[in-house]
């Protein structure tokens, strides 16, 4: 089975007082690890890791009982994997978490570090475990290197759901984009086929980051006279 979900899981404990520490106004662990999850997934798919279809890590400051086992555990018959972190590494992870770049790029970019270095390190340790048959242990720093140039940024142009109006003088441009304090999210540029500027950018989502794996979720795309209408998952068109 290959690998199509890898995030991460937060202390629930600690979330919880914190949440209610801040009159519930509060990122989780999972909201702002996700982009950056899903931009290392997208670059590595396919890759079929264990054979199971998901893989979380868990970050644990307070764990929840004595049975709690540092490092790799798998239920193959489920088809899920998990990583349980040290509470030191789960305590620096917190202490860096932060939700958007213009807070600090500085702190911002020493976060996308920390998370990306968790998650290769993990996806290493797992691949030697089966072999080394995905070669990750050689990849990892090219991974790493990449999503540095990029700023932690992808967008991903979806060519078949990108189309032309009727009057053949603007082109809907559909991307799917990835990274830090986007999650996986869709946008639509509308261009001027005449100049190629941009005249309108909107995203197709009430906040960012979106934390909902957005791969196949445009399944239509049409114009209606000035209007350009994207359908998720064949819901109505938004």
């Amino acid at each position: 089975m290959k690998l199509q979900t890898l995030c991460f899981e937060g202390d629930y404990t600690l979330e919880k007082r914190e949440k209610e520490k801040s009159n519930y106004c509060y990122v989780n662990l999972y909201a702002v690890t996700f982009g950056i999850a899903q931009y290392i997934l997208t670059e590595l798919m396919p890759i079929d890791l264990d054979g199971c279809g998901k893989l979380t890590v868990c970050a644990n400051i307070e764990p929840q009982n004595e049975a709690y086992e540092v490092g790799y555990h798998t239920v193959p018959g489920m088809g899920v994997s998990w990583y349980n972190l040290d509470i030191e590494t789960s305590r620096r992870l917190y202490n860096l978490k932060r939700f958007c770049k213009a807070f600090s790029e500085e702190l911002s970019n020493e976060f996308e570090d920390c998370v990306a270095n968790i998650i290769m390190d993990i996806l290493v340790e797992i691949d030697r475990m089966q072999g080394g048959k995905n070669r990750l242990a050689e990849r990892r720093n090219d991974i790493l290197e990449r999503m540095k140039e990029c700023g932690c940024e992808k967008e991903i142009l979806l060519e078949k759901y990108s189309k032309l109006s009727r009057d053949r003088k603007y082109r809907a441009m559909v991307y799917r984009c990835i990274g830090h304090g986007i999650g996986d999210a869709i946008r639509v540029d509308l261009v001027n086929c005449a100049t190629r500027e941009v005249v309108v950018s909107k995203w197709l989502h009430d906040e960012l980051p979106n934390t909902i794996d957005m791969a196949g979720a445009v399944t239509k795309t049409a114009w209606d006279g000035d209007a350009f209408n994207v359908t998720f998952y064949r819901r109505s068109p938004s």
